[in-house]
């Protein structure tokens, strides 16, 4: 037991990045992540609690949103247990091309569509379209500033039709980075960042890179989805263990999803919210 709590509560070997430096460029920075295959070690599987979240909210024929798909973790899966039609949008390079090479034989059949453009064309492209609309392993938590994440929470609101369903996970601020918010904590008082703000790097020497996140409260996010024009119809624990324990070691994997079974949504390694317009 004493294992199973410490692996429960360890933060991950991300480290710190001294207060006060600029925000990164989070495409940039996510287009290094995800060429340099980091992303794809630490990440080789869907989460399989998402993945059950996001199949019960897609018509086996309908049509879905993989906003921030990075390399298809998630968007190969809905695919492959549907027989719905999907866009996979990311701003990054990187992705985008891994995308169009993982995702060929539905891209050349017409099933999926990967979109690397502004969130302005897909709002107006896609007005109605959507039966599901993923938002997942806290893509709008790397978005800087909260009107920005307001934004694409609207744009996503009016991509889905009605009785749609937006899946949106997002990093728990009692959890995760609480050694990056207390050294925030200052700048945040002096209106620098805004609260629940972090910076942090992944890898080390030259292969380091800088990213930025934004770290909710349950409140946090109930408050943003109400003002972008959703209702709350679930919350819940995504994990309980750190994400890429839960999705790298089966075993480990399986256990923790019997747990969020049971615990509290304000307990989780990130929250787990369905939202309807």
């Amino acid at each position: 037991m004493v294992l199973l709590n410490t692996l429960a509560w360890t933060l991950n070997d991300d480290l710190p990045v001294p207060a006060g430096a600029r925000l990164p460029d989070m495409p940039d920075s996510y287009d290094s992540y995800i060429s340099s295959d980091l992303y794809d070690q630490r990440y080789p599987r869907p989460n399989r609690r998402t993945l059950r979240r996001l199949l019960s909210c897609l018509p086996d024929d309908g049509c879905f949103l993989d906003f921030g798909a990075g390399t298809g973790r998630y968007t190969l899966p809905l695919l492959e247990h549907t027989r719905a039609r999907g866009v996979a949008y990311d701003i990054c390079p990187s992705a985008c091309r891994t995308l169009a090479e993982r995702m060929e034989p539905y891209t050349r059949t017409g099933r999926l569509t990967v979109r690397g453009d502004t969130v302005a064309a897909l709002d107006f492209d896609y007005r109605d379209t959507f039966d599901l609309v993923l938002l997942v392993f806290g893509v709008l938590g790397h978005v800087a500033g909260r009107a920005e994440r307001q934004h694409i929470l609207k744009v996503v609101r009016r991509t889905l039709k009605p009785g749609g369903a937006l899946v949106l996970s997002l990093p728990n601020a009692r959890r995760r980075f609480l050694a990056e918010q207390r050294d925030a904590e200052p700048l945040v008082r002096a209106g620098e960042p805004e609260p629940g703000d972090v910076l942090y790097a992944r890898g080390e020497g030259k292969d380091r890179i800088e990213m930025f996140y934004h770290l909710y409260t349950l409140d946090e996010a109930r408050e943003d989805l109400a003002g972008a024009g959703f209702e709350v119809a679930s919350s819940e624990a995504e994990s309980m263990l750190a994400e890429e324990i839960a999705v790298r070691r089966p075993l480990l994997g399986r256990f923790d999803g019997m747990v969020c079974r049971f615990l509290p949504a304000s307990l989780g390694y990130g929250f787990l919210i369905v939202g309807r317009p």
